[in-house]
């Protein structure tokens, strides 16, 4: 077997992975690599044109696309191109690119290669070949509940940078939470990240905390109505919090199904 045809955990043991390749470690169990499953996928992308984030180069750049065009019999997909020039002509030079976005809820990554500058419909867009793999992270182990709307519980945490930034909290289950904001200066947020003490403020039913390492990134809207999504794993709660946990979930999910 080659040193390409290895699955990510392997070539993880063996060194041989970048930062990118490194973030799909431990998901093998989501894994799809049936061609025909992953054109299914890259299809639903484009019909319903949801955003997808690219992350590329040494630096952790990132741009946002929508996927136009699917072609199983050449086994290659058009996308859009990013906001300006210079991210453009960065992400063509860039061998190894991560794609992430939602679809029907479920957490989508796929690694593609190099892109190749194409027309689509008379208009600048990319050529990327067909992922080798892609990644339906679905966590069936956790029920996951979704937190107020209108008024939102709060999460305040620590960036690497030590500021103290505020997210809203989207929903929550046991073994993670996702979080929202419209802060363009944590758009670039990396998975990977840890975010440290980090306070979680359920109001009426209480406060947590634990540190959170980020799992999966998304920008749900617009390039200039930015909405950023974070799903985050919860990294130090407490033993003796999850049954806290388990009864507030439990209370919001029976606060749903009244409504």
């Amino acid at each position: 077997m080659t040193k390409n045809n290895l699955t990510v955990e392997a070539r993880a043991e063996l060194g041989h992975v970048s930062p990118l390749t490194a973030s799909l470690a431990g998901l093998e169990e989501f894994r799809i690599s049936y061609p025909k499953t992953i054109a299914q996928v890259l299809r639903q992308f484009a019909r319903q044109m949801d955003f997808l984030n690219i992350a590329f180069g040494r630096h952790g750049e990132r741009t946002v696309t929508r996927i136009l065009a699917v072609d199983e019999n050449s086994r290659t997909f058009h996308y859009d191109y990013g906001a300006t020039e210079t991210e453009n002509l960065r992400l063509q030079d860039s061998v190894e690119n991560l794609f992430s976005g939602m679809q029907s809820g479920v957490h989508v990554q796929f690694l593609c290669s190099r892109p190749e500058p194409v027309l689509h419909d008379g208009l600048p867009a990319f050529k990327s070949p067909f992922p080798d793999s892609v990644y339906r992270i679905q966590r069936r182990e956790s029920f996951r509940v979704e937190t107020p709307i209108a008024n939102p519980y709060i999460c305040t945490a620590t960036l690497p940078d030590a500021r103290r930034v505020r997210f809203d909290i989207v929903d929550l289950s046991l073994t993670g939470i996702r979080l929202r904001s419209t802060d363009a200066s944590i758009g670039e947020l990396e998975i990977g990240t840890t975010l440290t003490e980090a306070t979680f403020d359920y109001r009426d039913l209480g406060a947590m905390e634990s540190e959170l390492k980020i799992t999966f990134v998304h920008n749900s809207q617009s390039f200039s109505n930015p909405i950023y999504h974070f799903g985050c794993r919860f990294l130090t709660l407490p033993k003796a919090k999850e049954a806290s946990l388990q009864r507030l979930i439990t209370f919001l999910e029976l606060s749903r199904n009244r409504r």
